[in-house]
């Protein structure tokens, strides 16, 4: 038998979009379940899908933690630019290389994340600059749902041409969708940019071009609750303790460990019933490096009223299906 020639792979990875609203957009494709891991953000999302583990075993719980270090002061994850962030070293890049693809990573609305944390991500992968979705220069740049939709295929069709008449490749492309669902959530433009996506997934499947959208997490209603924010700022100065996490999870560094049990006592007492308090041993497995870098106490949302940027509408980071579920979508 001869053997079938290899082809390009296109791997669309589209930033807040939950299973729910990619079934509405792509009736045409083959589109499976794929479970966020926890919590739902970004940083730990996109983390364990390039390298495949878990986020125990990459080390990177969320948005603001411990310092790698081991020092007790806390960074944020697209601002740490150290070598200890993670021990992963293996990509789906590096994957694509062994099988004689060339890996090529389109950064999109990732190029102004300067950070260990995209180095890790994009390992092995030969970047590709000059193209931006919904960002610019780290701010959000709303633009209309064919302008988005039409910025992507000249992405795509661009770094095919120039990189893609030698050897097959593997080019995965970051199209921050969540950057606009925060704001506005699941509305039309969303709608809109998706279905066109599924289009030009059809047209490059048509083409022979095997094409994969896949996502990190959705997004449930969220907004921001100042008495909320006030109660826990109080408590910290009180009761002694500093907080990070992000979204719709937060863990909270008493200063004294031996005062957790008070203090998650006095936590459950003053806090509204749809934030849940939980051990952190609950979600993180203990000893491991990612438990290291959390605090002992975790507030997770389970309402809409919680804590998060006061422009967003919509947000992530808890146990909510619409949020855990996400789509994997192959068109043939």
């Amino acid at each position: 038998m001869a053997e079938h020639p290899a082809r390009h792979v296109v791997v669309l990875a589209l930033d807040g979009v939950n299973l729910e609203v990619a079934r509405a957009c792509w009736p045409s494709a083959d589109l499976r379940l794929m479970r966020s891991v926890s919590p739902t953000t970004s940083s730990a999302c996109w983390l364990s899908s390039l390298t495949g583990l878990a986020v125990t075993d990459h080390a990177v719980p969320g948005v603001v933690f411990r310092a790698p270090s081991g020092h007790p002061r806390l960074v944020t994850f697209l601002d740490y630019d150290g070598a200890d962030l993670t021990p992963a070293t293996d990509t789906v890049f590096s994957d694509a290389a062994r099988h004689g693809r060339t890996p090529l990573a389109v950064l999109g609305d990732m190029e102004h994340y300067g950070s260990a944390w995209r180095d890790a991500l994009l390992r092995h992968a030969h970047p590709v600059a000059g193209h931006s979705f919904y960002t610019l220069d780290g701010t959000y740049r709303p633009r209309p749902p064919a302008e988005v939709a039409a910025r992507v295929r000249t992405a795509v069709e661009e770094t095919l041409a120039r990189h893609g008449t030698r050897q097959p490749c593997l080019l995965w492309c970051y199209v921050e969708v969540d950057q606009h669902v925060h704001r506005h959530g699941y509305d039309g433009h969303t709608a809109e940019v998706l279905t066109a996506l599924g289009e030009f997934a059809e047209a490059l499947a048509a083409r022979d071009v095997v094409v994969v959208a896949h996502a990190d997490h959705g997004l449930v209603p969220t907004v921001h609750d100042p008495a909320l924010a006030g109660l826990l700022d109080d408590m910290g100065q009180r009761h002694g303790f500093t907080m990070g996490g992000a979204g719709r999870m937060r863990w909270l560094y008493p200063e004294r460990r031996a005062g957790g049990a008070e203090v998650t006592a006095r936590l459950r007492e003053a806090l509204p019933s749809d934030v849940r308090v939980l051990p952190a041993d609950r979600v993180f497995a203990p000893g491991s490096a990612a438990r290291a870098r959390v605090g002992d106490i975790l507030l997770v949302a389970e309402g809409e009223r919680f804590l998060t940027d006061p422009a967003y509408r919509y947000d992530h980071g808890s146990f909510a299906p619409e949020e855990t579920d996400t789509p994997f979508a192959l068109w043939r």
